[in-house]
């Protein structure tokens, strides 16, 4: 009987808090604890659940720490993390009369692109209801000065088939300033993450998937920034994308089912996008010395030029040489 009570609240508290796709519940309600659903809804802000890309990292972070050969490895560690609500959205869109732009994945394509710039325009210029305010003030206060990313999480996002990869918003918040000016940066970022739910790619995406009526409510997760300071600067030693499947096989030892990996060094956004002529290193897991190229002027030329950091005296995120 305890254990069916255990099993049942388990359950309610991933539907509520987390996700209600059955696939998603019934792998999680294996691996997370009663202990790790209190931790999840200590670090929540506002009402809704946490959204998919929150959702995927929490249950991968608690699969890795009780795999016995992965465990005690000091790089699995998640950043510290804080969840804004999905529920928050809409009261966002409410409170800034914003529900008008509603019907826009009804709209053309060249219709949605003229008119994105105006709504994030709109968005920006929103407020947020006293009580968020206050628990983002009070989570800023805990976090201080560390460097923040404040990413998107809706409801489908890193779904099981859809993966909506690279098209919700991601900004930096150095978080350097006062208070009142941290407060604000981080505000207008999560404002520009919403605006994101209605980018012309992302109602694109969902009508090529069949999910345009879908309910598409956005939580945002903020993470402090995994890094160094370098004198002014502070960056990662590296980051990228790794793959579970390498469909891109360069010599025919490559085995694809040992994935592979898109790293760059400093913060991870060159290797998500594509940014102008800049490359990251392509590393196949089963042969990591391997290069896609195959002389030495072609590696020079599909190589890293630029680094994404943040400068901690100018408060800003930057690219350099």
């Amino acid at each position: 009987r305890y254990l069916a009570r255990l099993e049942e609240s388990k359950v309610v508290l991933i539907r509520t808090l987390i996700s209600d796709q059955l696939r998603y519940i019934n792998i999680a309600k294996e691996w997370l604890s009663i202990n790790d659903l209190s931790e999840v809804r200590r670090r929540k802000i506002g009402a809704g659940r946490i959204g998919g890309k929150s959702a995927g990292l929490i249950l991968a972070q608690h699969i890795l720490r009780t795999n016995r050969d992965l465990s005690e490895l000091p790089c699995l560690s998640m950043p510290e993390s804080f969840y804004v609500g999905s529920d928050e959205f809409y009261t966002f869109m409410s409170i800034n009369n914003l529900l008008k732009w509603n019907d826009q994945k009804y709209k053309t394509e060249a219709e949605m692109r003229a008119e994105y710039p105006k709504i994030e325009e709109d968005f920006r210029s929103g407020t947020f209801p006293p009580d968020i305010l206050d628990q983002l003030e009070t989570m800023l206060i805990k976090i201080g000065k560390q460097p923040l990313i404040v990413r998107s999480s809706s409801l489908l996002e890193d779904n099981f088939g859809t993966a909506f990869a690279g098209k919700y918003e991601s900004i930096y918040c150095p978080n350097q300033g006062t208070l009142e000016t941290n407060l604000k940066n981080l505000t207008l970022a999560i404002a520009q993450v919403y605006a994101s739910v209605l980018n012309p790619n992302a109602f694109l995406y969902r009508r090529s998937k069949g999910l345009l009526d879908y309910d598409e409510r956005m939580a945002v997760l903020i993470q402090e920034i995994q890094g160094q300071q370098y004198g002014k600067y502070y960056f990662p030693h590296g980051a990228g994308v790794a793959f579970s499947r390498n469909t891109y096989r360069w010599a025919p030892q490559i085995q694809a089912e040992d994935g592979f990996v898109r790293l760059v060094w400093g913060l991870g956004t060159r290797a998500v996008d594509r940014v102008g002529n800049d490359y990251p290193r392509l590393v196949a897991l089963s042969h990591p010395l391997l290069h896609p190229e195959a002389s030495t002027k072609a590696i020079r030329r599909y190589s890293q030029r630029y680094v994404d950091l943040i400068d901690l005296e100018e408060n800003t995120f930057k690219s350099l040489p």
